[in-house]
This record gives C-alpha cells, structure tokens and sequence, in this order.
C-alpha cells in the first residue's frame, strides 16, 4: 500500500518566490547660503568669537521690539564661531512652539560643535 503524503498530493514543492527589490530613502541637506548687505556685515562679522553671554544679547538686541515671539538657534564651530543661524520658529503674540527635533536636526546638518538658543 503506497503512503499518501503532501508531496504525493500535490506534487514537489517547487514555488519560487519573487524577490522585492529593497528600498531605502536617502535625506538630503539642503543648505541655503544668504548673501548680507554690506550695512549688516559690520554690525555682523563672521570671524567673530562668542565667549560671553552679553556678546549673544547684544547680536540680537532687535528681539526686543519684535511683536511676535522669535526663536533662533545659533550654530558654532569649535572655537565659538557662528557657521549658522537657524530661525526655528516664529509665534505668536506670548508663544513659541518650539520642538528639540527641529532644533537638534539643523545642529547636526550642519555639523555644529556648539548651540547656542536664543529667544525673546
């Protein structure tokens, strides 16, 4: 008497799987470069080191008599350079939402050593 199994049934098992081709998404930075009036640059120079709380304060004395929350990050390079200024969010008249996603994901685009918050 001859056994019945699966293979006897329905035949060898012979399936060939399809195979899917893998996918990956691949984020690009993109970075813009703004040119600053000459008026600004003086006011502003690149090459300039922050070491002090009141250097930062002064940069960004027009805060104050802004009507709308603001909340800017600045970037550093390893000896306190500015290498970006970052305009994370901008409020309403008594807040600003502000997530650490946004404010750590620029930091690291730009391959910042140090971060400095600012906010009025």
């Amino acid at each position: 008497m001859k056994t019945i199994t699966i293979e006897t049934l329905f035949g060898p098992e012979t399936m060939s799987v399809p195979r899917k081709p893998i996918k990956f998404r691949q984020i690009k930075a993109v970075m813009e470069t703004l040119v600053v009036r000459e008026e600004v640059a003086q006011y502003f120079t690149a090459d300039r080191r922050y070491t002090a709380p009141n250097q930062v304060g002064e940069l960004f004395h027009f805060l104050r008599c802004e009507a709308k929350e603001h909340f800017f990050t600045m970037h550093l390079d390893g000896k306190n350079r500015i290498i970006c200024l970052d305009l994370v969010s901008v409020g309403s008249l008594n807040q600003s939402i502000v997530h650490p996603r946004s404010v750590f994901m620029t930091a690291c685009l730009s391959s910042a050593a140090g971060l400095i918050c600012v906010h009025n």
